[in-house]
């Protein structure tokens, strides 16, 4: 494969053959995927139509990050005019594109003015929860059933509640932030507006409430016990681990480049995480893909999370299901399974085996990214073959 001759950004593709694609089973197979316009089309219906060669390399459906923060570009994220967050938001948004992510699930910062700036321009198409409801909204049911309204009101796809503490929360990571009654509103509330829910929780009561309560993902779980992970599992409910950004935060706050306050809760959530990780897998929680990237140096790198996982044990293979596939039917569900006919035409090629972690942690691996049957970004630089 000739990056050269790959088509050009803004084109319509028709379709790929040559290359191997990523299955829902997690296994890569030679096959041909055919689009017609915006959709994947069935291999009857569009035998006409021209096919690109991508012989050599590894086909898989759009990524999908399913925690992130794009309009966040450093760790306070203080407020700023407008302009600069737009500014700043289009950096975030391109790269996180070119890193293979055709749809982000935007976990907080993402608010509707921004959105009116930036959502023409390259980027994934954005899943929003706009804000997030946490410690300075714990008061009472009543207050919090009218801010998930008024979220609901404004556009919100998701309700993002930060229901614990994180990694600035000292040795509190694990305690609620919100009492029983106070997160039963939100999830009621959330309910009744037809939206589902996202839950930080590093552990302990909030990640038992978000289960009684059918929330759809518990984001982190660091300290997730296995009673927990089984409950979970027989509900249906994701985990988005976010693996990656621990590690980086402890590698940032150990060079100096963030507080060194923060390095005995990044140590604990390195340390605990893979024992989450595998009771994920044990108990047969559906997992998804996120980086809850917030930082210039962390957007563009999303693939990290995939290596990431597979570092906490979670075999390639389901890795990559969980970014693509198990995203995607978490983020949007209503959008059907990947690849199949009559869902979006959101498509990568990499030139690298992507079973190899040393290919996700590169995104220069991406050669093309296709977003609704169009080229949304091709690789730049010299022209590579394989």
């Amino acid at each position: 494969m000739n990056v050269a001759e790959l088509p050009a950004v803004g084109e319509p593709v028709g379709g790929l053959g040559g290359g191997l694609v990523l299955g829902a089973d997690g296994v890569f197979r030679a096959g041909v995927v055919r689009i017609d316009g915006p959709v994947v089309a069935a291999p009857d219906a569009a035998a006409s139509l021209p096919v690109v060669d991508v012989t050599g390399a590894w086909v898989t459906p759009g990524f999908v990050d399913a925690h992130t923060h794009l309009a966040w570009s450093d760790f306070d994220h203080p407020d700023t005019a407008l302009a600069e967050r737009a500014a700043a938001t289009s950096r975030n948004r391109l790269a996180t594109l070119a890193a293979g992510v055709t749809t982000a699930r935007d976990a907080g910062g993402y608010d509707p003015a921004l959105a009116r700036l930036v959502d023409g321009e390259p980027g994934p198409r954005v899943v929003p929860s706009i804000d997030i409801i946490g410690p300075g909204d714990a008061r009472g049911a009543a207050y919090l059933r009218r801010r998930v309204a008024a979220l609901a009101e404004a556009g919100a796809a998701w309700i993002k509640v930060a229901a614990t503490g994180g990694v600035g929360a000292g040795t509190a990571q694990c305690e609620p932030v919100f009492d029983r009654a106070e997160f039963a509103a939100i999830a009621g509330e959330a309910a009744r507006a037809a939206l589902p829910v996202m839950v930080h929780a590093w552990g302990g009561p909030a990640i038992d409430w978000a289960v009684e309560d059918g929330v759809a993902s518990i984001e982190h779980a660091v300290h997730l016990t296995a009673a927990q992970a089984r409950r979970a599992a027989a509900a249906g409910i994701f985990v988005v681990p976010t693996v990656w950004i621990y590690a980086d935060v402890l590698r940032l706050a150990l060079a100096g480049e963030l507080p060194a306050s923060l390095v005995p809760a990044a140590r604990t959530a390195v340390a605990a995480h893979p024992g989450a990780v595998r009771h994920c897998l044990e108990e047969g929680v559906p997992l998804a893909v996120g980086t809850d990237a917030g930082l210039p140096t962390q957007h563009g790198h999303n693939l990290n999370e995939v290596a990431a996982l597979v570092g906490a044990g979670v075999p390639v293979d389901v890795a990559l299901c969980a970014a693509t596939y198990g995203g995607a039917r978490l983020v949007d569900p209503g959008a059907g399974v990947p690849l199949a006919p009559g869902t979006r035409a959101d498509v990568v090629i990499l030139d690298r085996d992507p079973t190899d972690v040393a290919t996700l942690r590169d995104p220069g691996a991406v050669c093309l990214v296709i977003r609704d049957g169009r080229v949304a970004h091709r690789r730049a630089g010299p022209d590579a073959s394989s």
